[in-house]
């Protein structure tokens, strides 16, 4: 561990709450999530609660700026955030919406939004002693909490299928990460799991019922909120477009801007629209169908966002959002990649899968013609390989 940082808890951290129960609990690691729903088989996410109201510093630059909002101000920085918002003029006349913008997620140092969570969370492993740190994924969080665990001095486990992209695999092995590969998904929970023992501190959701990353690190995700908005001040967009799967980018965006209202930033919220690969959100909330089920459909081409379960912390922040979700077929997301970079956006398929969503919300009344739009681009093409 690196000794220089102290990584100290902000002081406005009381509590933890559960999204679903609202129990509260010390503020703690709690691995599974709630312990009182687990314990009634109701798998919920726990979130922070911080005392006062927190103020943008507009002296500082980066996350730092944020600091009063988030669980740790000494994280290692390797310049994630800051990512361009552009105006998207002609694919907003193609999809049929009076103003389009992007945020540019694949610009982060490892090409991906997950660089905002993994600050937070090796800040939290160090802080607690933790020698290393672990998760289960399909490529994009592998490699990004691989660099933040170098730069952090901590050993890094990331337990993978044999089908992660050799590209990914190369990010990993190169920061010195040690890559466990086992043969279905649910493997790699259970084989961290059987590690608990050796003091692995897990970045991501170790229950088959998924419940979410660790809280430390999708508070890391409320920066996207807050740049959205020191960008576009009183011209928030109406709706915001997420590729989504467990739905950590998802809370972390609605949480950031509950945090701006709260603290009279602004007055009302974008509405959420999560993107899926098959229905699962959708279903949950058009149909009553619950978080704890199972919904059969393919996505290998979108592993980024695949599987077949969702998460109560999507439906809350859907729900507390007015928002949406809305799905589409395989073949609309492969075909979504040229379309997208037909406008200079070459789009990890499953960031991509933006487009058709927005077409298919656009058809079926969900977003109006004359609404703005904001596209939240989670990765780059160069990771189709």
């Amino acid at each position: 561990m690196n000794m220089e940082r102290k990584h100290q808890l902000n002081p406005a951290i009381t509590a933890m709450r559960c999204l679903k129960c609202g129990k509260t609990y010390p503020v703690g690691d709690y691995f599974y999530g709630c312990p009182d729903c687990l314990e009634k088989g109701e798998n919920a996410a726990l979130t922070f609660c911080y005392e006062g109201t927190g103020r943008i510093d507009k002296g500082r630059r980066g996350f730092s700026r944020y600091v009063q909002f988030l669980p740790y101000a000494d994280t290692v920085t390797l310049g994630e955030g800051g990512t361009p918002l552009i105006a998207l003029e002609a694919l907003a006349q193609e999809l049929g919406v009076a103003r389009l913008y992007s945020k540019n997620e694949f610009q982060n140092p490892t090409g991906s939004h997950k660089d905002r969570m993994n600050p937070f969370i090796t800040a939290r492993a160090a802080a607690l002693g933790y020698e290393t740190v672990t998760c289960a994924s399909s490529g994009n969080e592998a490699a990004s909490l691989a660099a933040y665990a170098a730069a952090e001095g901590l050993k890094c486990v990331n337990v993978s299928t044999a089908r992660i992209p050799k590209l990914w695999k190369d990010a990993s092995d190169a920061s010195g990460a040690e890559l466990v590969l086992v043969l279905a998904s649910n493997d790699r929970l259970a084989y961290q799991r059987e590690h608990m023992g050796k003091r692995w501190y897990p970045a991501t959701n170790l229950l088959e019922v998924p419940v979410s990353s660790s809280p430390y690190g999708v508070q890391g995700y409320k920066t996207l909120a807050f740049e959205v908005y020191e960008e576009m001040g009183e011209a928030l967009p109406d709706y915001i477009l997420i590729p989504t799967c467990r739905g950590d980018l998802l809370y972390g965006v609605f949480e950031g801007f509950l945090d701006l209202k709260r603290a009279g930033y602004i007055d009302r919220l974008p509405k959420l629209a999560a993107c899926e690969p098959l229905p699962r959100l959708e279903l949950i909330l058009e149909q009553g169908r619950s978080h704890r089920e199972k919904f059969p459909g393919s996505s290998d081409l979108t592993s980024s966002i695949g599987g077949a379960t969702a998460t109560f912390q999507s439906e809350y922040a859907l729900r507390g959002s007015s928002g949406f979700a809305v799905s589409v077929s395989q073949e609309e997301a492969a075909a979504s990649v040229a379309q997208m970079a037909r406008h200079g956006l070459y789009l990890e398929t499953s960031s991509s899968i933006v487009y058709p969503c927005l077409q298919k919300a656009v058809r079926n009344g969900k977003i109006p013609p004359e609404a703005s739009v904001l596209l939240v681009l989670t990765s780059s093409g160069y990771k189709n390989g």
